[in-house]
């Protein structure tokens, strides 16, 4: 797909067929399409629009840099390889500096949460885990996985995702004991934790392209595989 949008054999603002159709035009089964087509729209490259279907958004320059075609299932896939095991080395290294960054970047969080019942980020507490761990290797794995979560439907996702305050206290509640598990040491603990984290957060991402898929009048009614 990827391809076919950088060579023109997709066009901007093409309307894709029918999931049915499209499923068998491909020779793959609709739940696999039904991801694939997640992880497209997550990338920015295509948008379920209520009453038009599935609209490719992307322009071959979009995708001209796309040496590998990343998914955010892969990203996924990579960030919680990634980042457990720097949450594990960071509460074996317990660096006196690190643990000061990655406590401070834990207070700011909860400050701005208490203040306002929001935060705009937990990345500077993520990052400041993966300095902690002193591997400037898994660091910039971590990094290079960050590339590709700054498309504006992902932001979209992810706001939504975190809409419920439940949700985002739950996530607030997981940064601070993965501080304290790092802080004490505990590193299967902290590790645990984050993956904890990272999953939850997927989860909550992917419900919300489930729940677009289902409001568009193109795909609600077809029964699935």
């Amino acid at each position: 797909m990827v391809a076919a949008i950088r060579e023109g054999r997709i066009k901007q603002h093409e309307r894709l067929p029918s999931e049915r159709e499209f499923a068998r035009i491909l020779g793959v089964s609709r739940p696999t399409l039904r991801e694939a087509l997640a992880g497209l729209e997550l990338a920015g490259l295509v948008q379920a629009r209520q009453g038009h279907g599935t609209v490719v958004i992307a322009s071959p320059a979009h995708v001209a840099n796309w040496g590998a075609e990343v998914t955010p299932t892969q990203v996924f896939e990579a960030r919680l390889v990634i980042e457990p095991e720097l949450a594990r080395l960071a509460a074996e290294k317990r660096f006196p500096e690190d643990i000061a960054a990655l406590q401070q970047a834990g207070a700011d969080l909860e400050e701005e949460f208490a203040r306002t019942g929001e935060y705009e980020s937990d990345l500077p507490v993520h990052r400041a885990v993966a300095r902690a761990a002193r591997n400037p290797v898994l660091e910039t794995a971590l990094e290079e996985a960050l590339k590709h979560t700054e498309s504006d439907r992902w932001m979209e996702l992810r706001s939504s995702a975190l809409k419920p305050n439940i949700t985002r206290e739950g996530h607030v509640d997981e940064v601070r004991r993965v501080i304290r598990h790092i802080v004490l040491g505990e590193a299967d603990q902290a590790a645990e934790i984050w993956r904890q984290h990272l999953t939850a957060f997927r989860d909550e991402m992917l419900i919300g392209l489930q729940t677009d898929a289902s409001t568009d009048p193109t795909t609600s009614t077809q029964p699935t595989d």
